[in-house]
């Protein structure tokens, strides 16, 4: 079962990242413990940081560049096989989506989706998570 669409499989990578992050701050602060909340309160705090990374990355990548809005094509076959000036053999040829009622061309709105949720809105999804994560684990070490 396909999971994502498009670039939505990225937001596995900054789940990765947080976790990374959590336990990389944990190591540098010198608080690694074998087991036990205290990393579940680094990894709450890597998440959260993976989040505001992902929110960036989704704000200036994934809306500017990856999802932008393009014009709708298709492909009409052609009658007989044309060689273009490169040399390559066409068998189709691409015209532009016209609206019937209209004229204008019509434009498609791809959207990268990770569990079929919009990749905008995984950065808070994570982050909440990271938030809940790292509340629960800090609770812990301190009634403990």
């Amino acid at each position: 079962m396909i999971i994502w669409s498009r670039w939505g499989i990225l937001v596995l990578l900054f789940v990765g990242l947080g976790v990374l992050l959590g336990f990389g701050i944990a190591g540098v602060t010198g608080l690694v413990a074998s087991s036990g909340p205290i990393n579940g309160v680094f990894v709450g705090i890597g998440l959260v940081l993976s989040a505001a990374l992902l929110w960036v990355f989704t704000k200036f990548v994934v809306g500017t560049y990856i999802d932008k809005p393009r014009p709708a094509v298709m492909y009409e076959k052609l009658a007989q096989p044309v060689r273009d000036e490169a040399g390559a053999v066409r068998t189709h040829r691409v015209i532009p989506v016209l609206h019937p009622e209209t004229g204008q061309q019509v434009w498609t709105n791809p959207v990268s989706t990770f569990f079929f949720v919009p990749m905008r809105y995984w950065p808070f999804v994570l982050g909440a998570i990271g938030a809940l994560i790292f509340v629960i684990n800090l609770v812990v070490v301190l009634t403990r």
